[in-house]
């Protein structure tokens, strides 16, 4: 005679010869559920935990990356800016930061200045410069106001190129050709010479930092939408107009200008604050 049972579905024998089946409760099965369910929970919690730090990082990583791109971009272009172009100008709803970008710079070795006869001519050191379409020489502007003049004038202190490098030359000096025969208001004492083209603007526009470039030069800074011809690209975006801010501290006899600058990013209770001092190296 012998027993036999029946183990996970397993058909054992009694001993009375007859078949038995044996298998799992309704209690255990019970339990099996509710222990897999509880760890289901948890898995499924730490699941969700692990995905929801790898998108707040991620979207820190590039808000952080935007924010980046966009101040190192705005620094570097001021730095090399013409010297006191800068100005600023809000309304409540967009706030801008004008300049003028220098394409180059040479030294003269004289300027016609009042009352001197006026010359549509420069002697310069010779210099690179693609072509002269729109190009503007300026020399000692100590305010705004002179880049932003009229440049078709015959006074002032700047005034439109029309040809540059003529072909002759004087002793290894380049001929620089005006548009009008002029007169310039003061003289550099570095008899430094800059070269730009197009006035920049970086406006705040609501949550938005966006860059016009290509447009007309005018003596009253304006606002979009009202630049004429240019075109703008997006910079960054998730800025709190409220809380960012451009401030033009102008040169003094001690010191060359500086613009402060202060951008809050915010996205998703992410608050990222940029707040530096641009120093501009550049000098009259």
């Amino acid at each position: 005679m012998f027993v036999s049972i029946k183990v996970l579905g397993k058909d054992v024998k009694e001993s009375t010869g007859k078949r038995v089946q044996s298998g799992f409760t309704l209690m255990e099965l019970i339990i099996v559920i509710i222990i897999m369910g509880v760890m289901s929970v948890g898995i499924a919690g730490f699941i969700k935990l692990s995905t929801q730090t790898y998108v707040n990082v991620t979207e820190r990583d590039e808000l952080l990356a935007n924010a980046r791109f966009a101040v190192e971009r705005l620094n570097r272009e001021v730095r090399n800016a013409v010297p006191n172009s800068m100005r600023v100008r809000s309304n409540g709803i967009i706030r801008c930061l004008e300049f003028v970008p220098i394409i180059t710079s040479t030294i003269y070795t004289e300027i016609p200045v009042a009352p001197e006869t006026a010359v549509n001519t420069l002697t310069v050191i010779p210099f690179q410069l693609p072509n002269t379409t729109n190009h503007v020489v300026i020399v000692y502007p100590l305010n705004s106001a002179e880049v932003y003049q009229s440049h078709n004038v015959s006074s002032g202190k700047a005034f439109l190129i029309s040809e540059y490098p003529e072909s002759t030359t004087v002793d290894g000096l380049d001929i620089m050709k005006l548009a009008n025969a002029v007169q310039f208001n003061e003289d550099s004492p570095t008899n430094r010479a800059y070269i730009f083209n197009t006035p920049v603007s970086y406006c705040l526009n609501g949550s938005t930092l966006i860059r016009y470039v290509g447009y007309d030069f005018n003596a009253s800074q304006l606002l979009p939408p009202f630049f004429v011809n240019g075109s703008n690209s997006l910079m960054a975006e998730n800025i709190d107009f409220s809380s960012s801010s451009f401030t033009v501290f102008q040169a003094s006899l001690r010191r060359n200008a500086v613009i402060q600058i202060k951008l809050n990013f915010t996205r998703d209770g992410e608050e990222m604050i940029f707040d530096n001092a641009i120093h501009i190296i550049n000098i009259p």
